[in-house]
């Protein structure tokens, strides 16, 4: 008899998700952990008085019918989290224009129109990307609940699964600076507009609309520490400190997971919720680590970030209810996304600032903020020699939002790709697993019963993302232990 029914590698919210579902069906759950706390980049800090969010600024799903807020209420914990919408959810600064994106898409759209008067292509624009959100969202919901066959592919990602985001923007718009405008968050997918996937960018748009933006009051690690409470009153099992060195096969099939002093845990399924390399290079069979090396190099992985965390002791009223901040210094898309500018006055600067509306984040009359720069992990040579430089030109560019906020900085920190490569595992301190390129599709081990959740699996990355990973591979796990059950 197997120790569990399944073991999950790694505790990011895809494994929670994951982990989650199968524990509230009463399946028998070990999830291991390397870390001392669950998360993955949805983790917080606290240094100083601050409290600072590791990676994540805000994320979709916490409505009433939001995958966050369904996975709660599963859990029988939803009253241990307290989600704070964001709005604006967004404000973006270009040469001589600011743009808030609403939780409301009305409002958004007659902000739109209001900037950019001639432009009559904006409500197609947006009547498609709702068409193509709510075909991936039926199915992810479709697939979340079924216990029989797999629900097939929606029509919305047979016909627009190969274009990207520039090409379906293409179809409506005209004037090049609104495009920029609506590209301001591919940021958050790692790719400009011309490369982006078309599927996932308008379904991370539009699930901003349609969910809305949230923050855990207390910082993102309230959530993990949460959905893991949530995991425990429902039977499953978490270890941590204990990392995973070694996946056992037999006959090609996933059988246990050996941890670093050589216990081994047996379960009829293992699911990966780490970094796919990583996953292949412990197979107890060398058979799959090439393949899994060349589809790495032919889809690519995301590039990372470099994290400046900033306590700062000062008034930032002036930036009205804004939380989420971006300061673009073109036009230029292409431009903002060529890293070899990273850190230069030609790319852009975000700052994240969750204490405008959780005072509880800071000192009095202090903020935490985070202010992310995208960058690729080739880009310095060494980190650690370069960090305090790229620290005060991070910072320096920061002040284009708020100006002198290198005079009131009481706290900084950093945080590099090598960082994020450290303490998530992930290749190259990927922020986003793969390319969220077009065509991607879910990836497959090669091995029986072993899964992968989370940002590897090729759904796409970002946490709500992560999310119906999990569920996903859930709901895979329990349609198969269903059929062995009735065959």
């Amino acid at each position: 008899m197997k120790d569990y029914d399944v073991i999950i590698i790694g505790g990011g919210i895809g494994s929670l998700a994951c982990a989650g579902i199968l524990a509230s069906e009463g399946v028998k759950v070990l999830v291991l952990e390397k870390n001392p706390a669950a998360g993955g980049y949805l983790t917080s800090f606290k240094r100083k008085g601050f409290t600072f969010d590791s990676a994540v600024d805000c994320f979709s799903g916490g409505d009433k019918d939001g995958a966050i807020t369904y996975l709660l209420k599963k859990l029988g914990v939803e009253e241990e989290v307290n989600l704070i919408k964001i709005d604006p959810v967004r404000e973006s600064i270009f040469p001589g224009m600011r743009v808030k994106t609403w939780s409301s898409i009305n409002a958004s759209i007659e902000e739109l129109k209001r900037l950019f008067p001639q432009e009559k292509g904006i409500d197609g624009f947006f009547e498609k990307a709702a068409d193509i959100y709510r075909g991936i969202t039926g199915w992810a919901n479709e697939m979340m609940q079924s216990r029989g066959d797999k629900p097939a592919l929606p029509s919305v990602f047979l016909k627009y699964g190969g274009i990207t985001y520039k090409n379906l923007m293409d179809d409506y718009l005209y004037d090049e600076r609104l495009k920029s405008v609506l590209s301001d968050r591919c940021q958050f997918l790692g790719l400009p507009p011309s490369r982006t996937s078309a599927i996932n960018m308008t379904s991370l748009l539009m699930s901003y609309f349609i969910s809305g933006a949230y923050r855990p009051a207390g910082g993102c690690q309230k959530l993990a520490d949460a959905l893991v409470k949530g995991i425990k009153q429902k039977g499953g099992h978490i270890i941590f400190n204990k990392e995973a060195s070694r996946i056992i096969t037999d006959n090609n099939t996933a059988a246990a997971v050996a941890d670093a002093d050589g216990t081994e845990y047996t379960a009829d399924f293992i699911v990966s919720n780490i970094d796919y390399l990583r996953t292949c290079s412990i197979l107890d069979s060398g058979d799959h680590a090439s393949s899994c090396r060349e589809r790495v190099e032919d889809y690519g992985v995301s590039p990372s970030f470099f994290i400046l965390y900033v306590g700062a002791a000062m008034d930032l009223s002036f930036l009205g209810s804004s939380s989420s901040i971006c300061y673009f210094p073109s036009f230029d898309m292409e431009k903002v996304f060529d890293f070899r500018n990273s850190f230069t006055e030609e790319t852009p600067v975000g700052v994240a600032i969750p204490t405008m509306q959780d005072h509880s984040m800071a000192p009095p009359n202090c903020h935490a903020l985070m202010v992310p720069e995208l960058t690729e992990y080739s880009y310095a040579g060494s980190w650690k020699t370069e960090k305090q430089r790229l620290s005060d030109m991070v910072l320096k560019k920061a002040e284009k939002i708020i100006p002198g906020l290198s005079k009131h900085a009481v706290y900084t920190e950093a945080a590099t790709p090598a960082t994020l490569e450290r303490y998530t595992a992930n290749f190259r301190g990927a922020a986003y697993g793969w390319k969220p390129i077009p065509w991607l599709r879910p990836i497959k081990t090669g091995v029986k019963n072993l899964y992968l959740a989370g940002h590897w699996d090729g759904l796409g990355g970002g946490v709500i993302t992560a999310t119906y990973s999990g569920f996903k591979t859930a709901h895979e796990i329990l349609r198969q232990t269903a059929a062995k059950k009735s065959s």
